[in-house]
């Protein structure tokens, strides 16, 4: 019976493959004219938006893949609210109250959410204490700040094993849903790869042939994942023009990987850091840039936009590609630093500014770098 149920949801997510998403909302609480925004989560690309009106508001379009996970997110009065979604081509409706954001919200319509609804609510209790403590630890001041903050990073830390047994328990008990597959995935370096391999062994056929499932597959082929004191291992990638490009046609040279997306916004940030380095450092680093991107025309909005005058490339393959999760990129941007001898001596992610107003990436390399000068 549960063979036949999972297959009568893939044969219905790509029979709304051709039809197209509707996302509808009865929400309370928000102002007319709140606009909320529909997010690709894993381009980082806002696919539509629209403002409330009377709790209303209807989005409208059709996903590139028979399933995605997306975000339905507004700001009012300086805060976030949002909620995830996990669906395809087919029609939801989101209703709640400004108060239900992002845990309680209910959204209904979808099978493939309504997986996604049962792990959201195993973990949603552990969620709101979780946010609450966040909230708190921004807020501590004075000298007692740092033991505070340690307590509350402690009780943290109990909060997200409870959770990650309650994950864990739903993987086991619905592994052939898109929700477990995805949660398998961000949750990976917590299993040991034989286990990995057992969970997608067992996966029923038409389910591993999807994206959720060949995720865990690139993963399962690339190894150990690459870590500050490895060695680099080689990639090839194309630009703009079709050429391709290996890392290790960088010779003599300090190479700086920059794994972003078109609309990261600290991607974004981080360009004129970039374009410092790329003059400061001109005959010591070579920059290039790696694309995560899904598809080549969101890739070459960034070249348009940004004008790089190092190499930025794309494999081809999105966030997902065998590069970028051997490289460890599990989030944008991500920064590899390798020396001329092949070996990675920085590997961080995130970009921000010092508190000096100096971006934090030209502050890594020019520590990387000091001893070279």
């Amino acid at each position: 019976m549960k063979k036949l149920l999972t297959a009568l949801l893939i044969v219905a997510a790509h029979t709304a493959f051709a039809q197209g998403y509707t996302v509808k909302t009865q929400l309370t609480g928000f102002p007319d004219g709140t606009k909320f925004y529909l997010q690709d989560l894993d381009a980082q690309y806002i696919i539509d938006s629209a403002a409330l009106k009377s709790g209303e508001l209807q989005l409208k379009g059709k996903l590139d893949a028979p399933v995605k996970g997306l975000w339905l997110y507004a700001r009012h009065d300086n805060k976030f609210y949002y909620c995830n979604l996990l669906m395809g081509n087919e029609a939801v409706t989101v209703k709640g109250d400004m108060k239900d954001f992002p845990f309680d919200v209910s959204i209904t319509g979808s099978k493939i959410q309504d997986a996604n609804n049962r792990l959201v609510a195993l973990t949603s209790a552990g969620n709101k204490k979780r946010n609450e403590l966040i909230d708190q630890y921004f807020a501590l001041k004075g000298d007692s700040a740092e033991i505070k903050g340690k307590q509350i990073w402690k009780v943290i830390g109990k909060i997200d094993s409870v959770n990650d047994v309650a994950t864990a328990g739903f993987i086991k008990r619905e592994p052939n849903t898109f929700a477990a597959l995805r949660a398998l995935f961000y949750a990976r370096g917590k299993y040991a790869k034989d286990s990995l391999q057992h969970i997608y062994n067992t996966l029923q056929p038409d389910i591993k042939k999807s994206a959720f499932a060949q995720r865990i597959a690139s993963y399962l082929k690339i190894g150990d994942v690459l870590k500050k004191g490895d060695m680099a291992t080689d990639f090839e990638a194309m630009d703009e023009k079709g050429a391709k490009h290996k890392l290790s046609d960088a010779k003599g040279k300090y190479v700086l990987l920059d794994f972003s997306t078109t609309y990261c916004g600290p991607c974004m940030a981080s360009i004129t850091d970039l374009k410092e380095i790329n003059t400061k450092y001109a005959d010591k680093v070579a920059i290039m840039t790696v694309s995560g991107d899904g598809g080549r025309d969101m890739w070459m909005q960034s070249i348009k936009r940004d004008k790089p005058e190092w190499l930025s490339v794309w494999d081809g393959k999105g966030i997902y590609g065998e590069t970028l999760l051997k490289y460890g990129v599990s989030g944008f941007p991500t920064f590899v630093v390798v020396d001329p001898q092949g070996k990675i001596v920085s590997h961080f992610s995130g970009y921000g500014k010092n508190a000096d107003g100096k971006g934090s990436l030209i502050t890594a390399v020019d520590k990387v770098l000091a001893p070279a000068k």
